[in-house]
């Protein structure tokens, strides 16, 4: 326990240096950041492993006979300020090990959180959910790359970056972070704040009114946002609430997310399947025949799949209305959706019990955002798949369970249903008999 330093001297070499707690007493009324100080008699040491905020390979170490005194009067030419300021690359290469923590510049994308309109933490604290942290805000960074990267700021970083925004009558553009910690958050790399992270907006330093003027001089040319982007949203856990919030402050695109929900109904007048081509798109009917808008061709013969909407609530008690497709319809109701329309009239045909049986139980679901979802005016997510959870794959006939197997002959191990060799390979196309296969849409010329 005790005090990290970071020393910069005349030659601009830095040097972490470290005051144990029971010597703080001794220099903590005097100690002011970008002030000019003398040392003697302190000890030269390793520098740790952990935690580093210099290049240096050495540390100083205060002692008992260490002296620390101030120079007010003398014009001493050293820098206030040093980053060591990295790409995302760099990011990557470290995340998770809390070696080195670098420094961040870029310009601001996105930014969402707990209470970003009051002026303190104080005003409407948030509510506490499980161990999370009272007080958070979450970032979008685009770098010179075009590189973006999601930056998460904690507690008190979060309340100095919400004073200082609220405070400005221009919002600011651009950020600099230092000692930023590199970890993975769902499948991505994301930035998070420590105890020690500093900010500056636009014009506070040299640094962030370079980057301003980068940002004046090339703005026709600005980066796109590379892949690499795209999975700072893909494959983290979100809440339903973060989601909606992503939809209002992003521009339209395509992004996934993982979800954590419970289903409490399954919509029945929205139906539970649909017709389709060998592409998936629902066809479209004409007089005569079935038509495909995606392969622009004529199907006399269509493919029954699944397609139902559900209601979900998450642990916040916040609701969304998901809709499930034919790869988790299967696994659910463990059979394919044209077993359900053999004694049936396609036209009246009942919604199987079977896809009920997940009412109640929480699920992982990995949600596909389009851009269609930042203009609808009613709001359903796609379900691309459903990852967690005890899926009961036996209808409420009574008949045998059937493993149903993708195109390679292998069961999703997401849902963990179990593999057979005794049931052959099923693609998208494939009946249980050919008794079924007649039962499929046919309108003959």
């Amino acid at each position: 326990m005790g005090l990290q330093l970071l020393l910069i001297d005349s030659e601009s070499n830095t040097v972490q240096g470290f005051i144990p707690a029971n010597r703080m007493f001794r220099y903590e009324d005097n100690l002011q950041a970008n002030s000019v100080y003398r040392l003697n008699k302190f000890m030269v040491t390793d520098c740790k492993a952990l935690y580093k905020v210099s290049d240096h390979r050495k540390s100083i170490l205060f002692i008992d006979q260490t002296t620390m005194t101030e120079l007010v009067e003398e014009n001493h030419q050293i820098d206030h300020q040093k980053f060591r300021i990295r790409s995302v690359n760099d990011f990557a290469a470290i995340v998770d090990t809390d070696t080195d923590l670098f420094d961040v510049i870029g310009q601001l994308r996105l930014i969402s959180g707990d209470n970003l309109r009051s002026p303190t933490t104080l005003e409407t604290a948030p509510q506490v959910i499980g161990t999370r942290a009272k007080d958070r805000l979450f970032l979008h960074l685009l770098m010179k790359d075009g590189e973006t990267i999601r930056i998460y700021l904690w507690d008190k970083i979060a309340a100095q970056f919400r004073e200082r925004w609220n405070s400005n009558q221009n919002q600011p553009t651009v950020l600099l972070l230092t000692t930023v910690n590199p970890r993975t958050i769902g499948g991505a790399v994301t930035l998070s704040s420590t105890t020690s992270t500093r900010l500056f907006f636009d014009t506070d330093l040299p640094e962030t009114e370079a980057f301003m003027t980068w940002l004046g001089e090339g703005r026709e040319n600005l980066p796109t946002v590379t892949s690499s982007s795209s999975a700072i949203t893909k494959l983290e856990t979100v809440t339903l609430k973060e989601i909606n919030t992503f939809i209002q402050n992003e521009i339209p695109q395509i992004a996934s997310f993982y979800c954590f929900a419970t289903p409490t109904e399954v919509l029945e007048q929205y139906g539970w399947y649909y017709i389709s081509c060998r592409c998936k798109t629902k066809l479209g009917k004409t007089e005569t025949s079935l038509y495909c808008p995606n392969c622009k061709k004529t199907n006399n013969v269509g493919i029954i799949r699944y397609r139902f909407e559900i209601s979900v609530r998450d642990e916040n008690n916040d609701v969304a209305t998901f809709v499930i497709f034919d790869d988790d319809g299967k696994k659910i109701a463990g059979r394919n959706a044209t077993y359900f329309l053999n004694d049936s009239n396609e036209e009246n045909a009942r919604m199987p019990d079977c896809l009920k049986s997940i009412i109640g139980g929480t699920y992982k679901f990995e949600i596909k955002l389009t851009k269609f979802n930042f203009t609808a005016t009613r709001q359903t997510f796609s379900v691309s798949r459903m990852i967690d959870g005890n899926i009961n794959s036996q209808t409420t006939t009574g008949i045998e369970n059937i493993n149903v197997q993708n195109a390679e002959g292998d069961t999703d191990p997401a849902i963990g249903m179990p593999s057979t060799n005794t049931h052959s390979k099923a693609s998208e196309t494939t009946e249980y008999s050919e008794k079924r296969k007649e039962k499929r849409p046919r309108l003959e010329n």
